[in-house]
């Protein structure tokens, strides 16, 4: 399963004679109980609202604070979210029914069902920020380890799995993309006058050496936590699979169908804050 939590161009291929039809209900359901979404956005949902109500992420205190934390509860709805997700995704996969077909093929084997519920899992588990400090020392150990060592090998494994699939720099793209919608969204509800769209641009982009960094730490501890019970041999069979073509064009239509439904849900997020912070001010 791609890892977050992501575009390419797509090209469709349209015929006179053959008019391949949209995802149907009955695939997009197949598609989203093997691969756990109803779960994974269980776990995004939690992690939006923390994020938001997080201390030091918004100045609003007292009634103003409350109003906001309602509009998180709001926002953050695992169903909804997940039915976006998937209208986004439907969008994305409809002309490419064998990227489909291969998909599901790999989530009804063995090892495909044992990987993706080690990633639902360990993503769990990480919402414990105790699980979550053992993960990224487990990370520093690996990462100071002679490269002989067992967990160096391990991390070189973590990291061809992480690159095959250009994970990083596409959550990074994602990350951005959010960030800006996020700004965007205050702006529509005139709580940054102050910030033209050149400012805007270079706030965000100011921000990407730092998400870089923390995206390459939480992909490596994540994956190095996901993938521990996986003998060497099963993690390069998956590895395999994923660099795959018709895998490669499945994390793609995922991370875009992530993409457009996080800036909507950023932009959403900074709308309402942008009411709460203009609220408060009256």
């Amino acid at each position: 399963m791609p890892a977050i939590l992501s575009r390419l161009t797509l090209v469709f291929m349209v015929s006179l004679l053959l008019i391949v039809p949209a995802l149907r209900p009955a695939a997009a359901d197949d598609l989203s109980d093997a691969y756990f979404l109803p779960e994974l956005f269980e776990i995004m949902a939690e992690e939006g609202r923390r994020s938001a109500l997080a201390d030091g992420a918004t100045p609003l205190q007292g009634q103003a604070f409350d109003e906001f934390e309602r509009d998180i509860e709001r926002i953050y709805r695992p169903e909804a979210m997940r039915l976006q997700f998937m209208h986004n995704l439907n969008a994305e996969l409809e002309s490419a029914p064998e990227v489909i077909a291969d998909a599901l093929d790999f989530a009804s084997t063995d090892l495909g069902q044992r990987v993706l519920r080690l990633e639902i899992s360990a993503r769990a588990a990480l919402l414990d920020d105790e699980v979550d400090d053992i993960a990224r020392m487990a990370l520093q150990e690996a990462r100071s380890t002679r490269a002989e060592a067992a967990k160096a090998a391990r991390l070189a494994m973590v990291r061809e799995r992480i690159e095959v699939n250009d994970l990083i720099d596409l959550n990074v793209s994602l990350g951005l993309n959010t960030s800006y919608a996020y700004y965007r969204g205050m702006m529509a509800e005139n709580a940054v006058n102050d910030l033209s769209a050149e400012q805007l641009l270079y706030l965000v982009w100011a921000q990407e050496p730092a998400i870089r960094i923390e995206i390459e730490d939480w992909s490596e501890s994540y994956f190095l936590l996901a993938y521990q019970p996986l003998s060497d041999t099963e993690l390069r069979e998956y590895i395999d699979y994923v660099a795959s073509p018709l895998a490669q064009s499945f994390n793609r239509a995922m991370f875009r169908a992530f993409d457009a439904t996080f800036n909507e849900i950023s932009q959403t997020v900074g709308r309402a804050l942008g009411r709460r912070l203009n609220a408060e001010e009256l």
